[in-house]
């Protein structure tokens, strides 16, 4: 296996983990551990609501950054079949690129709202009470209505889980690629003769 397919292999397997992760803990935020009054002493795994939202924005901003990269290395693919789409182009790639289209335009409305309702609009309070933020909205929109764009974050793991199974064929012929590499170099040494 070259550099470049092992690269990949790694940045994608990473990505699978991170964005796994991200969403078993977001319906873990929404589900078991809902936030409300007193919710941040909620605990799961031993593990406060807190924590569990700090693990969910971190691993988030890391996988949204190994997915910005994909994007990147995949970016002449993304042009040539963009740019041919409507003519001659091979009926995988137009399928692969309208999903890729689609998760792509989720994904960037669940990381930016949730980078929104993270960063830019601090959540709690209520009217009259003493968060200075409440009421506050960014492109007309508050932390509430930011949250409920988030949340389209269930929408992605469908497509996700669509595009990992469109590619599953890709994934397991490197997996078996970069283990039989791996296993390569110890069976070489061990049988080269002992030198003389």
């Amino acid at each position: 296996m070259n550099g470049k397919n092992r690269f990949n292999f790694w940045l994608d397997l990473s990505a699978l983990l991170g964005f796994i992760i991200t969403a078993l803990t977001g319906l873990l935020l929404w589900l078991v551990l809902p936030h409300g009054r007193g919710s941040d002493y909620l605990t799961f795994l031993s593990l406060t609501r807190s924590t569990w939202v700090d693990i969910h924005d971190w691993v988030g901003l890391g996988t949204l950054i190994i997915l910005g990269v994909h994007i990147v290395i995949h970016w002449k693919w993304i042009k040539v079949v963009g740019q041919r789409y409507f003519t001659k182009v091979a009926h995988q790639s137009r399928l692969n690129f309208s999903l890729n289209s689609l998760l792509f335009t989720v994904f960037f409305l669940v990381n930016l709202s949730g980078l929104v309702a993270w960063l830019i609009l601090p959540a709690g309070g209520f009217q009259g009470g003493r968060n200075p933020y409440y009421g506050v909205t960014w492109f007309g929109l508050d932390h509430h209505v930011w949250n409920d764009i988030h949340r389209t974050g269930v929408a992605m793991i469908s497509v996700a889980a669509l595009h990992i199974v469109l590619h599953w064929h890709w994934i397991m012929l490197t997996a078996k690629r970069y283990a039989a590499s791996m296993m390569m170099p110890a069976y070489k040494n061990s049988t080269r003769p002992e030198p003389v």
